[in-house]
């Protein structure tokens, strides 16, 4: 009994060490050397980069597509990787990991907003949208995307900011450049904040009479008339049913003759003994071929049985 809880232990163990392992393999337990806040663009000869659990390019890879060139990096933190290179420790999609700095070119915050501007298609757009939030203000950013960081203060819930530029970031969310008072940029998520129609409902902003964006509505054809009903022909009428003939007479049947005494005594004199010897030596020869040990069930439960025998004496024995 203790061996097999002592196995159990040793099982439930290794489960908490595997389990262990994964959750540190997404880098949040792996601090850098050095703190930073500066800004970084992706420019590999791969096209792309990726995001490692560790500052080393053998560990585990985080995202699943490559994060191509011209996305900007927040580099929040340094540190020498396992080849000898520097890495640069970031949050991408809310997975904190390491990136090779080889992959990466220094730009400020001003030309970072830029480059991921033309890299994901951002254009200029005229069109208003009112500020929704639960909080009360809705929060505000330095660019198109959270990593660009907050700018206090928000704007208040049933707002109406006028949009002068508009991305759906590599973050997948739609972003609008909101025109205030005393910001030169700020950034609002037009998904979460606002009243924006999504990409999804409309083909491209357009300006309504009250100068909220609407959707291009596609005219309907116009419906394609009915041809005409072939009148259906007359019913030709049902022929008169044909009377049926009247059934013939079924002739009486001959009632069968009883046996006389006389033949049923010749009747049975002509039946076999029950007894006889024929049939005593048919149901002697059933008997011989059911009978003997020939059935293999029989004999693999008496193996059977035996072994379980041995089996008790053995336990029996060593108890003692």
């Amino acid at each position: 009994m203790k061996k097999k809880l002592g196995t159990i232990a040793a099982v439930l163990l290794c489960f908490i060490l595997a389990a262990v392992s994964v959750y540190a393999d997404d880098g949040r337990e792996q601090d850098p050397d050095y703190v930073t806040d500066y800004y970084m663009t992706v420019q590999s000869a791969d096209g792309g980069v990726n995001i490692y659990a560790e500052a080393d390019p053998e560990s585990n890879v985080l995202n699943d597509n490559l994060i191509v060139n011209g996305t900007a990096i927040h580099v929040q933190g340094e540190k020498d990787g396992t080849d000898n290179k520097e890495w640069a420790y970031s949050e991408y999609h809310g997975m904190n990991g390491y990136i090779p700095m080889d992959d990466l070119a220094p730009v400020t915050r001003a030309e970072a907003i830029n480059k991921e501007f033309q890299t994901f298609g951002g254009e200029d757009v005229d069109f208003q949208v009112k500020i929704q939030s639960d909080s009360g203000n809705a929060p505000v950013y330095n660019g198109p995307g959270e990593k660009y960081g907050e700018i206090s203060g928000g704007i208040a819930d049933g707002t109406t900011v006028h949009i002068s530029k508009y991305i759906k970031g590599e973050d997948g969310i739609n972003w609008g450049k909101a025109d205030t008072d005393g910001e030169e940029s700020v950034w609002v998520n037009l998904d979460r904040d606002t009243d924006y129609v999504s990409d999804t409902e409309q083909t491209s902003p357009q300006e309504s009479k009250d100068g909220k964006a609407v959707a291009e509505v596609t005219p309907t054809p116009e419906a394609t008339q009915t041809p005409e009903v072939t009148p259906t022909p007359e019913v030709t009428p049902t022929p008169e049913v044909t009377p049926t003939p009247e059934a013939t007479p079924t002739e009486e049947v001959t009632p069968t003759t009883e046996p006389t005494p006389e033949e049923k005594k010749e009747e049975m004199d002509k039946k076999p003994e029950s007894g006889s010897d024929d049939s005593k030596k048919t149901s002697g020869k059933n008997v011989k071929s059911d009978s003997g040990m020939r059935n293999p069930v029989i004999w693999i439960s008496g193996i059977g049985i035996i072994i379980i025998i041995i089996l008790l004496i053995y336990f029996l024995r060593k108890k003692k």
